[in-house]
């Protein structure tokens, strides 16, 4: 235990880093709660009270904490190296033969714990959560009446959706060069690993009944989701990602997929760059400007790897690389230029 807390300083930058890390969350998690009420007053109706909006609100609040959080990190690191710095601190550890690495590595151990539990909460509590959510704001809304398409491998299907049943799927398939070959016409459907399996089935356009037709390519999971990819879990969006049908459809949900499970290290590398470019760019009593400097690093970094997926996803090049080489690229300048003070 004392060799992962480093030792009386190493515990002492733990704890002052856990502190900051409590206030900075509670300030910007009040600030966001509270945009987050003022946009819920706005949808208030009949169906939809004050009550189920304050219900609604504690439904996605974890959601919210997974969401925030990084930035929170960001902040709390920051002014936490910079209290150190100007109380002497940091001056009397590296007198005490304290490297510069180990006292961020310190700082940076309550934050790591804590973004691994976001992992966490994202793969086990928050898709519940929010299904939860979104039943009491919008209601068990009927999905059956609405048609949804999927097209993979030459396929184009229609169908609707009701609770985990699907119905009324109409699958055309096409040659090579796209031209229809056979319509088939089903009531329902049972899911499986080896596809759909189209029951009392019938082709259009030689009048043939079909008792079992089975779609190989019909997809397990995702066609019948009603959270939005960033809200399910992990587990569930890779699942999606292997059953993706066309190149641009698997880089949107290849990147989303990365986007989330890297997130911690990203968070970790922006600590790092912005740590190690402030302490050699500001001297002393210089809090706010290291404050202003991370944030825009962390708001800078988060476009471009907006824009970067995006790039990808047009371009068919892979957006986990988008993701992950930009990380890594800035973890290893961060940690190079810590090393060389």
């Amino acid at each position: 235990m004392n060799y992962l807390l480093g030792g009386t300083l190493g515990f002492s930058f733990f704890m002052q880093s856990l502190k900051m890390l409590g206030v900075v969350f509670l300030i910007i998690f009040a600030l966001d709660s509270l945009l987050q009420l003022i946009s819920e007053l706005e949808d208030l109706n009949n169906n939809y009270s004050f009550y189920l909006a304050l219900n609604y609100l504690g439904l996605i609040a974890l959601s919210r904490f997974c969401e925030i959080f990084p930035l929170c990190c960001v902040i709390s690191a920051i002014l936490t190296f910079g209290l150190l710095s100007d109380s002497g601190e940091l001056t009397a550890a590296r007198v005490l033969g304290k490297s510069l690495f180990s006292i961020i590595l310190d700082i940076l151990k309550p934050i790591f714990i804590f973004l691994l539990m976001t992992l966490f909460l994202l793969e086990f509590v928050t898709p519940k959560l929010e299904k939860e959510a979104a039943y009491l704001k919008y209601g068990n809304l009927d999905n059956s009446e609405e048609q949804k398409w999927l097209y993979k491998k030459n396929n184009f299907v229609k169908f609707k959706t009701e609770s985990d049943l699907v119905k009324d799927i109409t699958l055309f398939e096409l040659n090579e060069d796209k031209k229809i070959i056979n319509i088939i016409s089903s009531s329902r459907s049972d899911i499986s690993r080896d596809g759909w399996n189209l029951l009392d089935s019938e082709n259009i356009l030689t009048k043939k009944k079909i008792n079992n037709f089975n779609w190989k390519d019909g997809p397990e999971y995702g066609f019948d989701e009603r959270l939005r990819r960033k809200e399910m879990a992990l587990s569930k969006v890779y699942k999606i990602l292997n059953e993706a049908g066309p190149t641009r459809e698997k880089n949107m949900i290849s990147y989303e997929f990365w986007k989330k499970i890297f997130e911690p290290i990203s968070a970790i590398a922006i600590i790092i760059f912005a740590l190690a470019v402030s302490n050699k760019l500001f001297g002393l009593n210089k809090n706010l400007e290291r404050l202003l400097f991370g944030v825009l690093i962390a708001y800078g970094f988060n476009l471009f790897l907006k824009v970067l997926g995006n790039v990808a996803i047009i371009n068919g090049f892979s957006p986990s690389l988008a993701i992950v080489l930009p990380s890594l690229i800035v973890l290893a300048v961060g940690y190079r230029i810590i090393k060389d003070q």
